[in-house]
């Protein structure tokens, strides 16, 4: 026989498990709501609709996802790779020349409501890529999933260009840029982002450099790097094929060596003339400067295959940040071409 005591702590306990289950309806009742919701809506714009809101680090997407940001070898094997942030995402849809490169936009459910949800739809409604698709995933998920410290809602897939080296008109002559082991992700997407902003042709890679497809280093591009003919040169002899394929006819290294032998082989930036034929500017890693083979290929008088550029600075400085140098000498040719005859 049930005392008066046990008789209360059944009723508790029942009441408990009514309060949860009426908690755990409550908030499938909403699942439910939302994905109709975007059911609906988003077969009325010819998207792809959401089967479920990913939630599970284990999904095929998530692992995917993990996959092109922690590993190289995958985002080679795939040839994609992906872009973090609002101003990349929207820029990579917006932009003419890489909305085609974007396959999957991932979107927290809090965020895609509060924020991204109108702009999404009005763009992705509006695209000639059929291929693009929209999925919401858990803000858990998407934070699990984040390169960035504070993640900001939305992320994509985005497929690595093909190499199309595209010469300029024809009273434009182009330049060229080789990274010699540039290994920073800033210094590499700050390169890629001047070379971009002046016109650069092309952009080679030599061992040792950065990829430019990590995180990071899309993430300092600001989306540069998916407009730029970018090669990766096994070595510094390939890299020379690389840029006789693409007419180059001078090869100029950026070095700060000082001393009265490399100073008088050395001209300024500024002293020579970029618009006179095409040229490549090689810029050495930050540590190391230029690989062995390039400073021989600057004191071989035979050859003649590369000559040495630097900036004059004030004594007492050393030498250049990397990304700094390469750019003061992109501007200078940038310049130069500004210049009308």
């Amino acid at each position: 026989m049930l005392t008066t005591k046990r008789v209360v702590i059944l009723i508790i306990a029942m009441l408990i498990q009514s309060s949860r289950s009426l908690a755990f309806f409550a908030s499938n009742l909403g699942k439910a709501a939302t994905r109709q919701f975007l059911r609906v809506n988003t077969r009325s714009l010819g998207m792809q609709t959401f089967d479920d809101v990913i939630s599970s680090p284990k999904s095929k997407t998530a692992k995917m996802v993990q996959n092109l940001l922690t590993k190289r070898n995958k985002r080679v094997e795939a040839q994609q790779t992906v872009v973090e942030g609002p101003r990349m995402v929207f820029d990579m849809l917006e932009n003419p020349t890489t909305e085609s490169l974007v396959r999957q936009v991932l979107v927290s459910v809090d965020d895609y409501e509060a924020q991204y949800q109108d702009r999404l739809e009005s763009i992705i409604s509006s695209s000639d890529n059929e291929r693009v698709s929209l999925q919401l995933v858990t803000p858990e998920l998407l934070s699990t999933l984040s390169d960035t410290v504070t993640p900001q809602g939305i992320m994509a897939i985005v497929d690595i260009p093909e190499i199309k080296v595209t010469l300029p008109d024809n009273d434009v002559t182009p330049i060229y840029l080789v990274l010699d082991g540039v290994s920073d992700p800033g210094n590499l997407g700050t390169l890629l982002r001047s070379s971009l902003a002046v016109g650069c042709a092309g952009v080679v890679l030599l061992p040792g450099s950065c990829d430019p497809w990590s995180p990071k280093a899309v993430r300092s591009s600001m989306g540069a790097s998916f407009q730029l003919p970018i090669v990766q040169a096994p070595n510094w002899e390939s890299g020379l094929n690389v840029l006789e394929e693409w007419g180059v006819e001078a090869v100029y290294a950026a070095t700060m060596v000082e001393g009265d032998d490399d100073e008088s082989r050395s001209q300024a930036h500024f002293s020579i003339d970029w618009r006179s034929k095409a040229s490549a500017l090689v810029i050495g890693s930050e540590g190391k400067g230029l690989r062995e083979e390039v400073r021989n290929a600057i004191h071989d008088k035979d050859k003649k295959q590369v000559s040495a550029v630097h900036v004059p600075m004030c004594k007492g400085i050393e030498s250049l940040n990397a990304a700094v140098c390469g750019s003061v000498i992109l501007f200078e040719y940038s310049r130069q071409c500004s210049i009308t005859a």
